[in-house]
């Protein structure tokens, strides 16, 4: 198919087989050098331009959110570009015992992770935003365990786009509703990070 990115003068993109990654429940994404394209296989599915906008202000290199807004060949919005991450694992991988001795990720590096995922945490704080859905399927980590990103951040909390899921495992339960908090986002993160030096979550033990 061929798309256009909204108030770009680069001209229309061919998105064909070979620059197809992955399908899922809302669509497809396909990577052209270091940029990803997602199309909704429904256009009214599309994340509103209003949020992407709002997504902007996020400006750390590790968060990978939606930049250019695609139009298709009738001008609809039908998807955004984003940041393509390769050669990394989610950060799941990276609980067990067998992977850390298999790939050599030892305590100090963990360290080095975890504080690089407090620093994307407090840049999205910094910034207004919250994460909510902070589960470790929404990160990725290098394979040098170098660097945290952060992705399916069209799913953040903005000034006026809600969030409206959440894990279980993550969740603050004393939150009433959906009414997310800086302290809820904190509970989350502090999940992960139990499950990042511990290898198991804090209430599974």
């Amino acid at each position: 198919m061929k798309v256009t990115l909204q108030g770009k003068n680069s001209g229309p993109l061919s998105l064909d087989q070979k620059d197809f990654l992955a399908s899922g429940g809302e669509g497809s994404v396909y990577v052209i050098g270091q940029t990803a394209f997602k199309i909704y296989a429904d256009p009214k599915r599309m994340l509103p331009v209003g949020k992407i906008t709002e997504l902007q202000a996020l400006k750390h290199p590790d968060i990978i959110r939606p930049q250019d807004v695609l139009l298709d060949s009738a001008h609809t919005a039908v998807g955004y570009t984003m940041r393509f991450v390769s050669d990394a694992v989610p950060l799941c991988e990276t609980f067990t015992r067998a992977f850390r001795e298999r790939e050599g990720l030892t305590d100090a590096k963990m360290l080095k992770l975890v504080q690089g995922l407090q620093a994307l945490v407090g840049h999205i704080h910094g910034a207004g935003i919250l994460v909510v859905d902070m589960n470790e399927l929404n990160f990725l980590v290098s394979r040098a365990f170098d660097a945290v990103f952060g992705i399916d951040v069209d799913s953040y909390q903005t000034a006026h786009y809600p969030a409206t899921a959440i894990m279980p495992s993550v969740r603050d339960w004393q939150v009433q509703g959906l009414a997310f908090t800086v302290g809820s986002d904190y509970f989350s993160l502090a999940c992960l990070v139990h499950q990042m030096f511990r290898g198991i979550h804090p209430y599974k033990g």
